[in-house]
């Protein structure tokens, strides 16, 4: 007989964490504030491609402002009127993630003849000429003015008639996102993507396609990434290039590492974090990228692996003292 699988007691701690989030946040935030976390919800969905790259797949990707972009632009031109169309918001998701899907695919396999720092830059340099069309091309992108009086999110003929409506909204998508992430990541997938990130060589003596593989993970990034810009423009019903640079593209790389690469629970802590972390240093705002490179540089020497690790570590040392190994060695026995 095959054994239940038996949830950790962390697991059930994240659970509760999360739906305390969902129930108090909106009483006790109005306004401004909402916006603010909302868009925090927002970059969660893209970080989660990011972790998908660089955690299960040790692949450091600068691309998802990229597809970030290329979803909030065709969601603008697709349902708001501007080339003549008026889509369903429905049908304008569907299409965006299908062009998103088409579009990394293609990109991915022409960038992942590369490795390492070479795939790397090659990510760098994508953002770059893709910024240079959304500040520079004027009839789909609206050029450095951007576009405005983007339709809002519309779901059987309902729509968020306000920011704690659409925090709702989000935070059951970040939800069915991080389950679907954490399901690749225990998936066949997932493991051969591991398996890629620790030793590609040894990966490739198993039977796993190794370029295959990496195309797809680039691909699942991308449609998140397009997901997320399509929700950021029907949230702000506003985008313009500035939210698609090489700086934007490293923020999200933060918010990723501050969680925790390979951690669920630990990148939407990360994006929340960094999303809000400028509004609580309002008055620092001119020394913001510097406190951002000093909090990096110790966040690489003292947590590697983000809050997660160090959460993990510290509840492994907590239950080392509550829990002394001749404890332990005697349970087993009484258990033998």
């Amino acid at each position: 007989m095959k054994k239940k699988k038996i949830l950790k007691p962390s697991t059930y701690l994240i659970f509760i964490a999360v739906a305390i989030f969902v129930a108090v946040v909106p009483l006790v935030n109005q306004g401004y504030s909402m916006m603010i976390l909302n868009l925090g919800l927002i970059y969660s969905i893209a970080a989660y491609g990011v972790s998908v790259m660089l955690g299960l797949g040790g692949q450091l990707s600068f691309a998802a402002v990229s597809f970030m972009g290329l979803g909030a632009y065709f969601t603008a031109n697709l349902c708001s009127g501007r080339q003549g169309f008026w889509l369903d918001t429905s049908l304008t998701l569907v299409i965006v993630l299908l062009v998103a899907a088409v579009t990394a695919y293609l990109i991915g396999m022409v960038l992942n003849r590369l490795s390492g720092t070479y795939f790397t830059f090659a990510t760098i340099g994508l953002v770059q000429v893709t910024w240079s069309f959304y500040l520079s091309y004027k009839p789909l992108f609206g050029g450095p003015d951007g576009i405005s009086n983007i339709c809002t999110l519309r779901i059987f003929g309902w729509s968020p008639a306000n920011y704690n409506e659409w925090f709702y909204v989000l935070a059951f998508l970040v939800l069915i996102v991080a389950l679907l992430v954490e399901r690749i990541r225990r998936s066949q997938l997932g493991r051969s993507l591991s398996a890629i990130r620790d030793n590609e060589i040894a990966a490739q003596t198993l039977g796993i396609n190794v370029y295959r593989t990496k195309v797809i993970a680039f691909t699942i990034a991308g449609v998140l990434a397009a997901l997320s810009g399509a929700l950021y423009a029907m949230h702000s019903q506003f985008v313009s290039s500035d939210m698609f640079t090489y700086e934007r593209a490293t923020t999200y790389i933060i918010m990723v590492m501050l969680g925790g690469v390979n951690n669920t629970f630990g990148v939407f802590v990360g994006s929340v974090l960094v999303t809000m972390l400028p509004e609580w240093l309002r008055g620092l705002q001119r020394y913001l990228q510097l406190i951002y490179g000093i909090g990096v540089i110790l966040l690489m020497v003292f947590m590697p692996m983000g809050l997660a690790g160090l959460t993990s570590g510290f509840g492994k040392s907590l239950k080392r003292k509550i829990f002394p190994k001749d404890k332990i060695t005697e349970r087993e026995q009484t258990k033998r």
